[in-house]
C-alpha cells in the first residue's frame, strides 16, 4: 500500500484522543531525526506485518511496553 497524507490524516483521526500527545510527540521525533537505512527498514517491516495481520494491537503506552517488554511501564 502506498502512503499518502490522506492515509496519514484517517489514521490520526482514528487515535484516540488521550494519545494525540503521544502521537505528536513521535510525528515530531520522525519530523526532527534522520531516519538511517536500518531504521527505514524496521518500520517497513512493522508495516508489512500489520498488513499481513500479524500486528499486534495495544491499546495504550503502557500496555505496548507489556507486551513489548514483558513489565509493566511504570515499575
Amino acid at each position: 500500500m502506498s502512503m499518502t497524507r490522506d492515509n496519514l490524516h484517517s489514521l490520526l483521526d482514528r487515535i484516540p484522543d488521550s494519545e494525540l500527545s503521544i502521537a505528536e510527540r513521535f510525528l515530531q521525533f520522525l519530523s526532527n531525526e534522520p531516519i538511517g537505512p536500518r531504521f527505514a527498514e524496521s518500520i517497513r517491516r512493522g508495516i508489512a506485518e500489520v498488513d499481513s495481520g500479524n500486528g499486534v494491537i495495544c491499546h495504550d503506552l503502557d500496555e505496548m511496553t507489556e507486551r513489548i517488554l514483558g513489565h509493566d511501564a511504570k515499575g
